[in-house]
């Protein structure tokens, strides 16, 4: 991943104890997410006590492929991402946590959660990617018949090769020829 620019910034310098409203959007291109578009919307809560706790949802619309039937469809992602900042004192007793960072509160301006928001939206993106949960592979006519000549042909291909190494009088491997 090469590295993000700091587009998900909150100020905490001069906020109080207690809870605060948390809603920034940054369009998608900007966050290295080629397969979403528009505005990625981040709302939540931050909480300031001797920690700092963000509870936020993520919004982002994105095109994907459907790995069954190859549909192009549109699917609005919504994952929850639950941050804590601690100071260093209190780091040493929470154990190790992707989601929780540590933070200087004497000197510390603002928090930037970039790479949390977009590490979330990419692993909120399902392994196996369906424009609907009753997805059926759809009849690809002419497509479909020119996959099955390719396979057939690497099929060919196969046996050929395979034929040719036993019929050679080289040790098995790969020879030039």
């Amino acid at each position: 991943m090469k590295n993000i620019p700091a587009h998900f910034n909150l100020k905490i310098r001069g906020l109080g104890i207690g809870s605060h409203p948390v809603e920034l959007s940054v369009p998608a291109e900007e966050l290295d997410l080629p397969m979403f578009r528009g505005d990625v919307k981040v709302h939540g809560k931050l909480i300031i006590s001797d920690r700092l706790e963000l509870h936020l949802v993520i919004e982002a619309t994105g095109t994907f492929i459907c790995d069954r039937c190859a549909i192009e469809f549109e699917k609005t992602m919504k994952p929850h991402l639950e941050l804590l900042y601690v100071p260093p004192q209190l780091a040493k007793d929470i154990e190790e946590d992707d989601d929780i960072h540590t933070f200087d509160p004497q000197t510390t301006n603002e928090i930037d959660f970039t790479d949390d928001v977009h590490d979330a939206l990419l692993l909120a993106i399902p392994m196996k990617n369906l424009h609907s949960a009753d997805c059926k592979v759809v009849d690809l006519g002419e497509n479909l018949i020119m996959i099955d000549e390719r396979l057939s042909s690497l099929g060919s291909l196969y046996e050929r090769l395979r034929e040719e190494e036993m019929n050679s009088d080289a040790p098995s491997g790969v020879s030039q020829g």
